[in-house]
């Protein structure tokens, strides 16, 4: 492991038992609000030590923004303004820190020549990392903040149309028994899911030390419900144990793996030199240890959540990565007094279903299946949001890429992803519905799974090298086999479909 790896293990490691104290012994909401932002905001200080009044500026620019603005101006899109002045501002500003920090004492012994390299490097993408927590829970809180205030207008509507319903016409009774419903199911939205947060708790809110450098996201709804809790009985161990079963198995992998490969690879001399069959192989297991290094991080992110008894919920209620309880009759309803662990879920913290992972079959199951919290960010906060349903998903995938940060890399790899799905779903449609019979779906289902695992290796190089001269180098070292693919695949299912008719028993 790196520099950065190490630092960020012994900080999930420490937040491990900081949370059983929290559990057992900071019954206080204040005191346990203002402890574990304290603790974030030291981790913070521990990883960007030079670069903490910017996180601080802006975490103050964001609150003022929440507590000024009126909740409707979020929801037309007039504040995205705002945000893209604060995620621009949080780019730049990561760069000025890393220029000034080049004339301290402490960082002489760098040179310009190496600016790319060492410590600046390693501190630049450190500060990269925690924002875009930072900027996960800073948008998300001003859209709860938001949803809140439209409840509240949307019952006060209600009422009103209640109360007219009754006063033109006495045997409308099904109207009027429609608009219960609705207020019932309203008032439970408001109780379980709105927020009123003030100033300095939208602060305190930023710099928690759960999720604040790895993740999962999560809503400030679910940190107010988990600072409202004053005696958690339950068995965190348990849960911990269910959880990291396959831990030692990835970790054993990620460290053998970790001896043969290494991201810096394709930069150093020679590397080019090798063959074709090299580089394929090593994309196949620098992609292995890219995913398992992420694994780790989460499951040791979701032990220190389970460790303070963060995002537990009863099963019964059915929550979601980073949405939380779905139902909330039965959460109203839930008995917590005569509860057991056994009936309580760390589902709404839960980022990554490893085993799904790796036997989905496309690319567009992987997807529903990884950095789970942040797909719920991405849908709840963007997807939905956008008033054209049609330009939802390549909108939703552009602010993926953005949040990722302005690496080309990045934009290549998200850009590749949909030729991908493309590539499966004409396929599915125009090859397998049409040409393979029911006793032969599991051969299909094993050639499109290997199709996807090669396409994520390929997409990959993207997110390890970053810069747009490297990665088109790499793919270009093995004559762009991925999009080739695609496009081959693509064009089968496209001629496919227009040539042949399903047959009856698939319609």
């Amino acid at each position: 492991m790196n520099k950065d790896d190490t630092v960020y293990v012994i900080l999930l490691l420490i937040s491990i038992p900081i949370g059983f104290l929290f559990k057992n012994y900071a019954f206080n909401s204040k005191l346990k609000a203002s402890l574990s932002s304290a603790i974030g905001f030291l981790m913070v200080l521990i990883v960007c030590p030079y670069d903490i009044y910017h996180s601080l500026l802006m975490t103050c620019v964001n609150t003022l923004i929440v507590s000024i603005v009126h909740p409707n101006l979020i929801q037309t899109g007039r504040l995205f303004v705002f945000y893209l002045v604060l995620w621009i501002f949080a780019l730049f500003s990561s760069h000025s820190a890393i220029r000034s920090a080049k004339t301290s004492s402490i960082r002489q012994c760098c040179s310009i020549n190496t600016y790319f390299k060492g410590d600046l490097i390693s501190n630049k993408k450190r500060l990269q990392k925690f924002f875009k927590f930072l900027k996960q829970k800073c948008v998300g809180l001003a859209f709860e903040v938001h949803d809140s205030f439209n409840r509240k207008k949307q019952l006060y509507m209600l009422n009103e149309s209640k109360n007219m319903v009754r006063k033109n016409s006495a045997d409308n009774e099904n109207a009027s028994d429609d608009i219960d419903d609705k207020i019932g199911k309203l008032k439970l939205d408001i109780e379980f899911k709105s927020i009123e947060p003030s100033l300095f708790q939208t602060i305190l809110y930023s710099y928690c030390y759960i999720g604040i450098l790895t993740g999962p996201y999560f809503k400030y709804r679910t940190y107010a419900d988990w600072l409202s809790v004053k005696n958690c009985r339950l068995d965190s161990v348990k849960f911990m144990k269910k959880r990291g079963r396959i831990a030692p198995f990835i970790i054993i992998i990620f460290l053998v793996l970790s001896k043969f490969v290494s991201f810096q690879d394709p930069l150093k001399d020679g590397f080019y030199d090798s063959t074709l069959a090299y580089r394929l192989i090593y994309m196949v297991l620098i992609f292995t240890l890219f995913r398992f290094r992420f694994y780790i991080a989460w499951i040791f992110a979701e032990f220190s959540c389970m460790s303070a008894g963060f995002g537990a919920y009863p099963i019964c209620t059915v929550p979601k990565p980073g949405a939380g309880p779905t139902k909330l009759k039965e959460l109203k309803n839930f008995d917590a007094k005569n509860s057991k662990s056994s009936d309580y879920s760390f589902d709404c913290i839960n980022n990554i279903d490893e085993y799904k992972c790796e036997t989905a079959k496309t690319v567009k199951e992987v997807l529903h299946f990884w950095n789970m919290t942040v797909q719920f960010w991405m849908a709840n906060n963007v997807y939905k949001r956008v008033p054209l349903k049609k330009l939802g998903q390549p909108i939703t995938m552009a602010v993926s890429a953005y949040w990722h940060g302005l690496h080309p890399g990045y934009y290549l790899s998200m850009l590749t992803t949909s030729p991908c799905i493309l590539a499966e779903n004409l396929m599915e449609k125009g090859f397998k519905r049409r040409f393979v019979s029911e006793k032969y779906y599991k051969v299909y289902n094993m050639a499109t799974w290997f199709f996807r695992t090669r396409e994520f290796d390929y997409m990959s190089i993207g997110f390890i090298l970053l810069s747009y001269d490297e990665t088109i180098k790499f793919w270009k070292s093995i004559y762009f086999i991925g999009h080739f693919a695609c496009l081959f695949f693509i064009l089968v299912g496209f001629f496919l479909t227009k040539l042949f008719k399903p047959s009856k028993k698939t319609n």
